[in-house]
């Protein structure tokens, strides 16, 4: 190996020093004598060192043993303008779907809502937004699970075992995110207070037959009411009753007491039937015999009448002629008594100082 390319660099008097023996030697000055301990390495050597090997510094660039010089990596100066930029498109720039709402706070305090579309904010962390489902309709189920929730007390001290659904949106986003906490509690808590305070006041047999779509309006109505007292910003939709029935322990004897309550009703609606056919016919004989009553005396009445304007009119001919009026009269109460007997009319001139013959036999057959 030559001289100049030893690693402890150049002999003592063969280097640009003039031989006087200051090498490149590990060991310092004393040339072939190994010091008492190392050296301590120089921070600016240490410093220029780490420049010659990435290519920064001056020396050791292309130099006779130096390292290759490493690519620089600048960064344009269009960078710094593009980097915050693209983040404040991306933190300022939101959609808010067809189904959602939007509600935007500026360092935690709520400032608007934003409805479906494209909208523009302030980047983070001065305004955030919180975006919620407000058209698709939310569930809340009581009494399915907890039996505490289930079992409710009515108005005349008996027990139902109730469970039901409330079917909800969100109306107002603001309310419901700030003005109560944890609203879908809220929601539960408040419908089961509602249907205790109906039940209370109800009887078991309405509860458990006929009255849940009632029922289900009116827990409807008054739990709209008491989320509105509260600004829950919650809309109810519907309440749906799944099962009012009598607890588990006693639903044999409840289905007992119902058989025969129905049995009873079967036995009560008979009599009704009985009752009112036997009622009809009654009131429609009644009516009958009314009529006829009322037919004989219309018919009296008009026939009395139009006695009375006969007379009337008989009069009137009479008073204009009377000896014509007394004969025709005479006349036809005379055709009236006789139409029906058997006669022989003479005439008075006829057959005078003669006896006339008179077939009295034949007028005796004849009346036989």
């Amino acid at each position: 190996m030559p001289d100049n390319n030893s690693p402890w660099g150049p002999k003592p008097g063969s280097g640009s020093n003039g031989g006087k023996g200051e090498g490149n030697s590990p060991w310092g000055n004393g040339g072939g004598q190994r010091p008492n301990k190392p050296q301590r390495p120089n921070r600016d050597n240490v410093i220029e060192g780490f420049k010659a090997r990435t290519g920064r510094g001056g020396g050791g660039g292309n130099g006779s043993g130096g390292n290759p010089q490493m690519p620089d990596f600048n960064i344009p100066p269009w960078m710094f303008i593009l980097i915050p930029l693209a983040f404040l498109l991306f933190t300022s720039v939101f959609t808010v779907q067809g189904n959602q709402q939007a509600a935007i706070l500026r360092f935690g305090d709520y400032q608007r809502t934003a409805g479906p579309g494209l909208h523009f904010k302030l980047p983070n962390p001065i305004e955030r937004k919180i975006v919620r489902d407000v058209t698709n309709q939310q569930e809340t189920i009581v009494g399915i699970r907890n039996n505490a929730e289930s079992l409710m007390l009515t108005g005349d001290e008996n027990i139902v075992d109730i469970n039901f659904t409330v079917l909800w949106v969100i109306k107002d986003l603001e309310s419901f995110l700030f003005k109560v906490d944890q609203p879908e509690d809220l929601v539960k808590s408040a419908a089961e207070s509602v249907v205790r305070e109906i039940i209370g006041k109800n009887e078991l047999d309405p509860i458990i037959t006929t009255g849940r779509q009632q029922f289900g309006g009116e827990v409807r109505d008054r739990l709209q009411e008491l989320l509105d007292e509260y600004e829950a910003g919650v809309l109810v939709n519907d309440v749906q009753f799944q099962k009012t029935d009598p607890p588990t322990e006693v639903v044999d004897d409840f289905l007992d007491v119902v058989n025969a309550s129905q049995e009873a009703e079967r036995a009560i609606n008979e009599a009704r039937a009985y009752r009112n056919t036997k009622v009809l016919e009654a009131e429609g004989e009644a009516a009958k015999i009314i009529q006829q009553a009322e037919g004989y005396r219309d018919r009296v009445i008009a026939d009395a009448e139009g006695e009375a304007q006969r007379f009337e009119l008989i009069y009137g001919e009479y008073k204009l002629a009377p000896e014509v009026t007394r004969q025709r009269m005479y006349l036809e109460t005379m055709e009236k008594v006789y139409s029906g007997a058997e006669k022989i009319v003479l005439d008075g001139e006829a057959g005078s100082g003669v006896v006339p013959y008179l077939p009295l036999d034949q007028l005796n057959k004849k009346g036989n």
